[in-house]
């Protein structure tokens, strides 16, 4: 099972600490939307991992901790 951590990325791994309002500005969704990722309710399409990937410098693996996961 894929454990959604957007939070910890968007809070501890951006240059900036950067806040909901500010992600979601940067990747063009909602607000709302970054809340139900960072509670992990919904899950990304493909499209928006890499440009969250992107932003973060990491790839998908690192960004939702997949090594290793069976």
């Amino acid at each position: 099972m894929v454990i959604n951590r957007i939070q910890e990325w968007r809070e501890k791994r951006s240059p900036r600490g950067i806040s909901k309002a500010g992600f979601a500005r940067r990747l063009g969704i909602s607000r709302s939307y970054v809340t139900r990722l960072d509670q992990g309710k919904i899950v990304p399409s493909l499209e928006l991992a890499l440009r969250m990937a992107t932003y973060f410098g990491c790839s998908l693996e690192e960004l939702f901790h997949l090594q290793g996961d069976t």
